[in-house]
């Protein structure tokens, strides 16, 4: 047994993408389910593009999918420091050990330049199988270093896999030719070549690269659009992974007993918003009130609807839990439970089908009177709609007449939650004060 060390290795170029986020869970799952290391590190020798606003994104994505690590820039690690702007001294004496030993020379300008013979380099992929290619098919010496304290990708990722003990580098099959160039800094080196596993490629529904072109590819826009980090995860983890049965959920700790390498496919991996949705739907209609009412609130804030009445908001957001597939549609549908409720809705929209102003103003006005006449240990959904109801029909005013006017009425909504279930949600003093507002949109009619 050897003690699994794996890492993931963003720039800070830019946001923390899916893909990436992609990569870092399977090597997280892998660390976790071997008692092994999962580790962050920064490769931010691009001085230019690299931001810390970037940094902090990437690691506040990856925290927000519940992923942790055990070494990182955040935490520190004995093989620290986690960032490659930090590590300048290790490879600049990685780059003169070449230079001495005659394995690589200076190249035009200040450049280093690796010296590869022609050869196939062999190596096994845990993904693909054995991977094979010819060093012609790169034209064999390649730049490793701009100067000897400005080490290319190619230098300071072989270097840090070698002082971090990386024992599996999981990563991206855009990669797959680089591994070639590692190995060859590697032997060249004298370090040991770690295992390699190259995942399938991200694609959009048209099947080719995800980019920002086909869709979102920014990992946080999806938390601030209202999806829940457990069905982010849970989706990541089936884009290029096979549990070989029909399973579709999992928990995060259910994803670390059960993933292997081995359910990796070589095929690219269909990033589909229509599935994604599906998901999130499904976690979101597991939430409890309360962790339903938890979760919604940064939505809620955004939005500028508040209620002093925490039962009332829980009430809300579960009656319309069953049609909501974000938090972001959950927070929009329940405006009509805020305090101080406007009413702003065209007055149209009161009037049903066939129906005109005056015969529904005249319906209000009766509604208004009947629900004074419900006592308060009697304003509940089922009470309300058995009342009502017999009343209706007795009075013959017609059930879509009267309750279609009463649901926009206290919603502004065409589509919310049956009349009886958000009246008595409300409460009978607020039913009251709705109905007496939409009244006052017919003015003197």
């Amino acid at each position: 047994m050897i003690n699994i060390r794996v890492r993931v290795a963003p720039s800070p170029t830019g946001n923390l993408h899916v893909g990436t986020a992609r990569t870092a869970l399977f090597n997280e799952l892998l660390a976790r389910q071997q008692g092994g290391k999962f580790i962050i590190r920064l490769e931010d020798t691009d001085k230019e593009r690299s931001k810390k606003e970037f940094e902090e994104n990437i690691l506040e994505g990856l925290r927000w999918l519940g992923l942790t690590w055990d070494e990182g820039p955040d935490i520190g690690g004995d093989f620290g420091p986690y960032r490659q702007s930090e590590r300048t001294a290790v490879y600049t004496a990685a780059l003169q050990q070449l230079l001495d030993q005659g394995k690589a020379k200076k190249g035009e300008g200040e450049t280093i330049v690796l010296l590869v013979e022609p050869q196939e380099v062999v190596f096994k992929d845990e993904v693909r199988g054995e991977v094979k290619v010819h060093t012609d098919s790169f034209g064999g010496n390649f730049i490793i270093a701009r100067s000897l304290t400005d080490p290319l990708f190619h230098l300071a990722v072989v270097v840090d896999d070698e002082a971090m003990k990386i024992t599996h580098v999981i990563r991206g099959e855009d990669h797959l030719h680089n591994t070639v160039k590692h190995i060859l800094i590697q032997r060249a080196l004298g370090y040991a070549t770690p295992s390699y596993a190259h995942l399938p490629l991200l694609l959009d529904e048209k099947r080719a690269k995800l980019s920002k072109r086909s869709g979102e590819t920014s990992l946080l826009v999806y938390r601030d659009r209202g999806y829940l980090p457990e069905a982010m995860l849970n989706y990541l983890a089936l884009l290029g992974w096979n549990p070989k049965n029909d399973r579709e959920f999992f928990s995060h700790q259910e994803l670390v007993e059960a993933f292997n390498l081995s359910g990796v496919q070589k095929a690219g991996a269909v990033f589909s918003m229509h599935k994604l949705d599906s998901v999130n739907k499904y976690y979101l209609q597991k939430l409890s009130p309360q962790e339903l009412c938890l979760a919604s609130l940064p939505f809620l804030e955004k939005a500028g609807i508040t209620t002093s009445d925490t039962q009332r908001l829980e009430q809300a957001l579960t009656a319309e839990q069953p049609r909501a597939a974000h938090l972001t549609d959950l927070a929009s549908a329940v405006e009509w439970v805020a305090d101080s409720w406007p009413g702003n809705y065209e007055t149209a929209l009161l009037i049903w089908k066939k129906s005109d102003a005056a015969t529904t103003k005249t319906l209000l006005e009766k509604m208004t009177a009947k629900m004074q006449e419900i006592s308060e240990e009697k304003f509940t959904e089922n009470d309300l709609e058995k009342i009502l109801l017999e009343w209706i029909d007795e009075e013959d005013m017609g059930r879509g007449d009267t309750l279609w006017p009463l649901r926009v009425a206290l919603t502004g909504r065409k589509h919310s939650p049956g009349p009886f279930e958000v009246a008595s949600i409300l409460g009978k003093g607020e039913v009251a004060r709705r109905l007496l507002l939409a009244q006052e949109k017919f003015g003197s009619l």
